[in-house]
């Protein structure tokens, strides 16, 4: 009985997490419940799916919940309406400290959009917001969600935006946004096909910015080699970057992009130039795996191992340059490494002048190397 474990939801102080994958189709029953599941004052982490809910008879829960931290809408197609009341509900909310916000797969306009990002104003706990598979989002609702996060001082670290249709000019937008996003981890963008070189160009800005981006996924996208370029000279000079996720079978790109990639992460052509090449890039691919957070949501990142030939479809070298990035988080060790393998005739004559005035920092430069 539906309006029974409405009740005993309600009357349960243990509860911490509430998956809803279906609800009763007779209305008095789901009125029951929902009565029920609103009284509760436990469930940090509601996530419903695949279910046709007026959010109506959910508001009274989202307003009134004082240990609400992650909530999860997939397949719930959020009409106007819905989101009305939804964007009602959160501005209401006594307890701003949602951490997770998930609107996945729920047919958004970008109007629906703008009305639920304007209520999060105040979230300064916000810490992952997803609108993945929302194709009817478009530009504006680039606008909209850039809108809150330049205005609302929100500590983001994750922002999911794959499957959602974008083309250049949104993701132009959102990226004018995202530099001020000072906490941002991880960006998703896979699957919007519509990108294209100029649209990755743009990622420069953020990559040149305050923004501290660990992991950007473009996972099933042509990204072609002049994509791999426009990447490539975004990154000269960060230091934040870890993980590119992509798919490299499918990417195109051909051997004149990947020695992009090469020359990026270990450019041979002087001491000074491998020195100043990326050694913070450690996993290009698509072998990786997450762990997640005691909220259901993906936390933390880890990418797959380097030996077993896991990316038959990366040259070599460029796997050699990323597993010494990896193995040797110091910047000045990955350096080091790289300068004592790809230049082993090191020119010491321009010591000379200076007598034995350099010659224990060359001792100890060497010895170092040894050692590592």
């Amino acid at each position: 009985d539906w309006g029974w474990l409405g009740y005993f939801i309600g009357k349960n102080e243990q509860i911490r997490g509430v998956n809803l994958y279906c609800l009763p189709e007779e209305e008095d029953e789901m009125d029951a419940f929902m009565k029920g599941l609103c009284r509760n004052q436990s469930i940090e982490r509601l996530d419903i799916r695949r279910c046709d809910i007026d959010i109506s008879s959910l508001s009274p829960f989202i307003i009134n919940s004082r240990n609400l931290r992650s909530l999860e809408l997939w397949n719930v197609d959020v009409s106007l309406g819905n989101a009305s009341n939804l964007a009602m509900a959160l501005s209401r909310r006594q307890h701003k400290n949602l951490t997770r916000f998930v609107l996945s797969r729920n047919n958004l306009s970008s109007e629906a959009l703008a009305e639920i990002t304007a209520a999060l104003t105040g979230y300064s706990s916000l810490e992952s917001f997803s609108v993945s598979g929302n194709v009817l989002i478009g530009r504006d609702g680039c606008v909209s969600l850039g809108a809150i996060i330049r205005v609302a001082a929100l500590h983001l670290e994750q922002v999911f935006h794959d499957d959602d249709d974008l083309d250049d000019e949104g993701l132009q937008t959102l990226v004018a946004a995202l530099t001020n996003a000072t906490t941002l981890q991880l960006l998703a963008l896979s699957r919007n096909l519509s990108i294209t070189a100029a649209g990755l160009r743009a990622l420069s800005q953020l990559f040149s910015s305050a923004c501290p981006l660990e992991t950007l996924f473009l996972e099933d996208m042509n990204i072609g080699d002049e994509g791999a370029e426009a990447l490539v000279d975004g990154l000269r000079g960060n230091t934040t970057l870890k993980h590119l996720v992509l798919t490299p079978d499918s990417a195109g790109i051909t051997s004149t992009g990947w020695t992009a990639f090469s020359r990026l992460l270990c450019d041979t052509s002087s001491i000074n130039n491998t020195y100043r090449s990326n050694h913070t890039l450690e996993h290009i691919g698509d072998d990786y795996h997450y762990v997640s957070d005691p909220f259901g949501g993906p936390k933390l990142f880890r990418s797959g191992n380097y030996s077993g030939g896991y990316f038959p479809c990366i040259p070599p070298a460029v796997v050699q340059y990323l597993k010494i990035n990896k193995e040797y988080h110091s910047l000045q060790d990955a350096a080091t490494i790289k300068i004592g393998r790809c230049h082993p005739d090191i020119p010491v004559e321009v010591f000379f002048g200076y007598k034995l005035k350099f010659l224990p920092l060359l001792v100890s430069w060497f010895v170092g190397f040894g050692t590592r």
